[in-house]
């Protein structure tokens, strides 16, 4: 746990489409690579209480993906759909289809990206950077050099009862999981090649000198259950085996050897977040609470929550969007919604991770594959509200304390739909908060025992720390009856005690 703590505000920025926007801000003679970004931008960042920012979409792409991007009609139509209006030049090409681990040319190249990082450094800010570990680009430099060519999965040569659309003219496979069709612009990797790992390892540490964390995505393809339930026919028509070791177990303690601070995010899913940890990443997208949380089903929600130990909540990441998933201020239903399902999965330990668009409240989507999303004006009002709120979180109270769940009651007084109110607590020494939300669409109020208050004064103060107003109450009702407290629709309150 020393690596995260109890979590920290991580922020996603699309790397191309901020310097896009930064560029029709300041001018593209001021914005030239990402090391220029101004001063002005990076204390925005320390002032929304950024502990890290990761730069998605730093490396080098090819021309294979990004015509492939700019051609292919469901890509094409899809382009259309969230940009009205878009032309040829806002396609910039998938991230995730990456050439080779070199920083790509129109954010700077490497000696801009680590002239940002230092930028990033002298404000307390960590960098992550992405790894894509599945597969390369269709035309990568692994693809070019014969001598790799066993690095890729392989169509064997005999046998027909493969499907030809997994795999190129060359005999290639394309990447995919289980679950999809093939990603034509990408090149399955062979974890069964002992020197393909041997060389994904290398990859792997080279980066860990490059930034402070990486986000590894889509990890647990590699886990070798995955990749033979993916590529297990094949591979094994070309006599490969599965080997006895998990790739991440080994690659992960090499790199640690000369990286020991280096955090590692997964993006997993699948119910495969444990085995992921257990093999030395520090945190795992947690999608079932996404996912719970976007049905809106309290019992359910508070149910997944409780089934989980404060240490794999402090070993998970929680979000509301990120560049895969919608927008929340869409998918949620409103601002109101989007705001109070962020603070509440953010008020539980773990990573807190926001995404570049999210404190405006914007509502467009920002595709991958283009530059910009559709114009939709930043709502300053939302901008407040999260910078309040990860200032609240910032305390070390929420980043060292101690985390449970706890209930709320009705004391009598009739039915208040207090069933409605989801509460957690917080402690760290004499200090203690209740964060409590009440994530539905009706009003909703209740009482919450605070029967560790050892004053004994008539009047007894509590903060709110969202509103920043002070209450006196009366000590021993509060242990007796407790805090009242009554909240509008997805309103929520954070209050601070001794």
């Amino acid at each position: 746990m020393s690596r995260i703590g109890k979590g920290f505000t991580l922020y996603e920025i699309n790397s191309r489409p901020w310097l896009f926007e930064l560029r029709e801000k300041y001018g593209a003679e001021v914005i030239r690579t990402i090391a220029d970004v101004p001063d002005a931008e990076i204390e925005k960042l320390k002032e929304f209480r950024v502990h890290m920012v990761w730069l998605q979409g730093v490396w080098k792409l090819g021309k294979f993906g990004l015509e492939m991007d700019k051609t292919e009609p469901g890509r094409v139509g899809a382009y259309g759909r969230v940009l009205p209006g878009f032309t040829e030049d806002d396609i910039i090409g998938s991230p995730y289809a990456v050439v080779e681990y070199v920083v790509n040319e129109d954010i700077g190249g490497d000696e801009a990206l680590q002239e940002f990082r230092k930028k990033l450094s002298d404000r307390g800010i960590k960098l992550m950077l992405d790894l894509v570990p599945n597969h390369m680009a269709v035309d990568s430099e692994w693809m070019k050099d014969e001598e790799k060519k066993e690095y890729f999965v392989r169509k064997p040569s005999s046998g027909s009862d493969f499907n030809p659309h997994e795999f190129m003219a060359d005999g290639t496979a394309h990447g995919k999981d289980p679950y999809c069709g093939a990603w034509p612009d990408t090149a399955q990797l062979n974890y069964f090649n002992p020197e393909l790992r041997k060389a994904m390892t290398e990859v792997l540490v080279k980066l860990a000198s490059s930034c402070d964390g990486l986000r590894v995505d889509m990890a647990m393809l590699i886990l070798n259950k995955c990749h033979n339930q993916c590529w297990g026919p094949v591979l094994a028509a070309n006599g490969w085996s599965t080997p006895q070791d998990e790739f991440w177990g080994d690659a992960i303690k090499a790199m640690r050897q000369k990286h020991p601070d280096m955090i590692l995010m997964a993006e997993v899913y699948w119910g495969l977040d444990s085995e992921l940890i257990e093999l030395g990443f520090d945190a795992t997208y947690d999608k079932a609470l996404y996912d719970t949380t976007l049905s809106r089903h309290l019992d359910n929600l508070r149910g997944y929550i409780g089934s989980k130990s404060e240490a794999f909540l402090a070993h998970s990441t929680h979000f509301v969007e990120n560049h895969d998933e919608p927008r929340a201020v869409a998918e949620f239903g409103g601002k109101m919604n989007a705001n109070c399902a962020a603070a509440l999965q953010f008020a539980l330990p773990g990573i807190r991770l926001q995404f570049h668009g999210q404190w405006a409240g914007i509502s467009k989507t920002l595709d991958v594959h283009l530059r910009r999303h559709a114009e939709e004006p930043r709502d300053e009002k939302n901008e407040k509200y999260y910078k309040r709120l990860n200032a609240i979180l910032d305390d070390e109270l929420f980043r060292k304390g101690s985390f449970k769940m706890v209930g709320a009651h009705d004391a009598g007084e009739g039915d208040r739909q207090v069933w409605r109110l989801t509460t957690f607590k917080w402690t760290l020494g004499a200090r203690k908060c209740i964060a409590v939300f009440n994530y539905s669409d009706e009003e909703s109020g209740g009482h919450i025992a605070l029967d560790d208050i050892t004053a004994t004064d008539k009047e007894y103060k509590i903060q709110e720390l969202l509103g920043g107003n002070e209450y006196s109450r009366n000590p021993e009702e509060l242990k007796s009856r407790g805090l009242f407290v009554w909240l509008r629709p997805f309103g929520m309150q954070f209050f601070q005690y001794t």
